[in-house]
């Protein structure tokens, strides 16, 4: 097969990122031919992947944008956010997708708004679609985004992103949680594929290096992992540390991910936990293998459609906290691979942290059977595999109706 991959930009270390560079790279070893598209890259996004396949960069206005990321927010560029599909995604879809040239078999478009790209390029090449829903857009989840000003993206949205969805053969989700939220949006069924993960360097890896480095040899260590955003609820995990150190003196928390840390480190200081919190930022695979080593236990509050990272600390034998608005919260065993977090998270996430910090075998017996999970459900290859066979059958009814 001839696959052509579209992404709106590779300019960040996120799990989608990862995923579509991965599946990729397991697409061509498999005997495909891949293409990606986008509208922006660079080396914050796993060169190491990416200088492997080959990658058409699209300029568009989108690309622009999502290279300055770090300008100031003035009342304008607020404003110019209210308004972005009709300003710079819409336009910037439509160049991708027409810039996407004939002889595909099939069109698979990544995160959102790329179903706008891939509606236009069907258009063009005559094949079909298969959509990795990682996320519908937001205006369908978050009610404030169709409040006020944001009414006038129901144009957009209630209109020609519902449009353009119809134009799609099939749709993956990654959860039960990310199937409901694109029943919800758009009246359409999907797929589950979870998404696989790589354990070579997360079983060699070494803690050691990062415990000496930032003086955490004796401390009891948590960990998130994930961009910094509200829908992360890393706020959670500086209340829960600051509830637990009321009790235990020698607990630190590892924030690690891109984005504003300001109201992080406000919350940390008034809490006065600020000396108990280590953030990093740009990690490369094998530093970050090691800050998972270096961690007794994971905790992850985000209320997301999945979550590769708990997946990750699972790999490395980690106990993990998972919370149930999670979509990775699926694979998790109460008790057994990993915990749920309930409301009120920080409440919930300290109680369990605490009954880890008082049974260390109960932390070795949930760490083992996380990695034993993993090793047996999930890898990147049987996602690929799973990918080719819709891929496949894809093709086989497009051609059939056609």
């Amino acid at each position: 097969m001839r696959i052509a991959m579209l992404h709106p930009s590779l300019t960040i270390r996120g799990g989608a990122e990862r995923q579509l560079l991965v599946l990729a790279t397991e697409l061509i070893k498999m005997g495909h031919e891949v293409e990606l598209f986008t509208c922006a890259v660079n080396e914050d996004c796993y060169p190491e992947l990416a200088k492997n396949l080959k990658v058409q960069v699209i300029r568009t206005p989108y690309s622009k944008t999502v290279q300055n990321v770090k300008q100031k927010r003035t009342m304008s560029s607020r404003l110019a956010g209210r308004f972005r599909g009709y300003t710079t995604d819409l336009p910037s879809m439509f160049l991708l997708g027409k810039k996407v040239p004939e002889g595909f078999d099939i069109i698979n478009n990544q995160n959102s708004p790329t179903q706008w790209a891939a509606f236009f390029a069907k258009k063009k090449l005559d094949a079909p679609i298969v959509w990795n829903c990682n996320e519908p857009p937001f205006y369908y989840s978050d009610v404030k985004q169709r409040r006020g000003l944001g009414k006038i993206n129901s144009l957009l949205y209630d209109g020609f992103d519902k449009i353009a969805a119809n134009y799609i053969d099939s749709i993956v989700s990654v959860s039960s949680v990310d199937t409901q939220r694109i029943k919800k949006a758009y009246g359409k069924s999907s797929q589950i594929v979870r998404p696989g993960v790589s354990t070579e360097l997360l079983q060699k890896a070494s803690g050691k290096f990062i415990k000496a480095k930032y003086g955490l040899e004796n401390d009891f260590v948590l960990l998130q992992v994930g961009n910094i955003a509200q829908d992360k609820r890393q706020h959670d995990s500086v209340k829960a540390l600051y509830y637990l150190s009321q009790k235990y003196d020698n607990i630190k928390l590892i924030l690690v991910g891109q984005g504003p840390r300001t109201e992080l480190v406000d919350l940390s200081q008034k809490l006065n936990v600020k000396d108990k919190v280590v953030f990093f930022q740009n990690c490369s695979d094998e530093g970050l293998a090691q800050i998972y080593a270096a961690c007794d236990v994971f905790v992850f509050p985000a209320q997301i459609t999945w979550g590769l990272a708990v997946i990750e600390a699972m790999v490395a034998s980690k106990p993990v906290l998972v919370s149930t608005k999670a979509g990775a919260s699926e694979i998790i065993q109460e008790g057994q691979n990993g915990f749920l977090i309930r409301e009120p998270y920080a409440i919930n996430m300290a109680t369990n942290i605490e009954k880890l910090i008082k049974d260390p075998e109960l932390r070795r017996k949930i760490g083992n059977n996380a990695h034993e999970y993993i090793k047996e459900n999930l890898s990147w290859e049987i996602y690929a595999r799973k990918m080719e066979t819709i891929f496949q059958q894809t093709i086989k009814n497009y051609r059939k109706n056609t």
